[in-house]
């Protein structure tokens, strides 16, 4: 009987430590997405190589309206807090139908991308048009 209690717990150990460097390994390299529409735009930021600091990005933005504006995505983060970090917007100009796609990154050395996510909107001039936006996170 105390055999087959060592062998328990050295089994349940080894599987604790082959569990525990599974969940390192997932979380230095997450991928992740987040979309979200509007009335006139839909956009999506789809997320890998992602880490606390550092994040490759695909993302496109559809005009969905023909209204004259013009519209933008741009990436939203959080270091895990309740501030949020804006990053710079994305825009497609050419009208109803129209799609911007682009892939960037972002990094920073704070942990303000601990929680990633989108950001969508409708734009008239420099101005975003009031209620017609929206934000989805990863």
């Amino acid at each position: 009987m105390g055999n087959t209690w060592k062998r328990l717990s050295v089994t349940s150990v080894a599987a604790a430590a082959i569990f525990a460097t599974a969940t390192v390994t997932d979380a230095s390299a997450a991928s992740g997405g987040a979309s979200c529409s509007t009335t006139g735009a839909k956009g999506s930021l789809t997320f890998s190589n992602w880490s606390n600091n550092y994040v490759d990005i695909s993302g496109w933005v559809k005009d969905t309206a023909a209204d004259g504006h013009h519209v933008g995505i741009q990436l939203i983060s959080s270091n895990g807090g309740e501030n949020l970090k804006s990053w710079p917007w994305h825009y497609e100009y050419d009208g109803n139908g129209s799609t911007l796609t682009f892939s960037t990154h972002a990094s920073d050395t704070d942990n303000w991308l601990r929680e990633v996510g989108v950001h969508v909107a409708v734009w008239e001039g420099d101005k975003i048009v009031s209620g017609l936006t929206c934000a989805d996170w990863a």
